[in-house]
């Protein structure tokens, strides 16, 4: 059964089934043509509820990427973007209505932060008419909300330069502190060679030195 045809009212939404169809698809998303069509795909299928999903992806260590999937009202995309939002979404988990964030915004549109571990996470902007609403509608979307991030991280790595396996362990022994004649002595290499994959790792990250390489790495998950 496709996302498209789902709905709570025909569906259930706490149908099983339905959840693991979900899971499924989510899981096997490969691009990000078919991520961004999957979001709209859940937006049919949840209609009211669901609007956006908003990914944030650290390329630096302090910078960040944020992504708007999703079809929310144009009135507020700048808002769901903004360095306010980010730092919510980054120290919370429990949902909010965006009229906290200024009057002018409607009450019934939540926001549900989301976190996966090593610093990532997103939100997802849910519309609740209902206040008494806001708590199992929010406990099923976050179940959700955690497989999309996920499957998000997954498309992250894929845009990733390709780091090889000897540059990434040089990379690696860098980051303990390591100077290049050390690296060279654990690898059992010459000191030329650590010097040359450690360039081609700063090159590769576009990066101005080896302690910008080590922070993009780290913050990517390559090392």
């Amino acid at each position: 059964m496709s996302l498209v045809s789902m709905t709570p009212a025909t569906a259930g939404i706490y149908n099983q089934t339905v959840f693991n169809e979900m899971i499924n698809e989510i899981n096997n998303v490969k691009n990000e043509v078919e991520f961004r069509s999957l979001v709209t795909k859940l937006q049919a299928m949840s209609a009211p509820s669901f609007l956006a999903f908003i990914a944030f992806e650290h390329t630096t260590p302090t910078s960040v990427e944020c992504k708007l999937y999703g079809n929310p009202p144009s009135a507020i995309n700048q808002l769901l973007l903004s360095e306010e939002i980010h730092e919510y979404c980054h120290n919370e988990s429990s949902p909010i209505s965006l009229s906290q964030f200024g009057s002018l915004y409607p009450q019934q549109l939540y926001l549900l932060p989301v976190h996966a571990g090593h610093n990532e996470h997103g939100a997802f902007l849910l519309q609740i008419q209902d206040p008494h609403d806001v708590e199992h509608l929010c406990w099923y979307w976050s179940s959700i909300a955690t497989y999309l991030i996920h499957a998000y991280i997954k498309l992250a790595k894929q845009r990733l330069v390709a780091i090889t396996k000897r540059e990434r362990d040089c990379l690696l022994w860098a980051s303990e502190g390591k100077t290049s004649w050390e690296i060279s002595q654990i690898l059992g290499v010459s000191e030329r060679t650590v010097n040359f994959h450690l360039s081609n790792c700063i090159e590769k990250t576009n990066s101005s030195n080896r302690l910008q390489a080590i922070a993009k790495c780290v913050v990517t998950n390559i090392i």
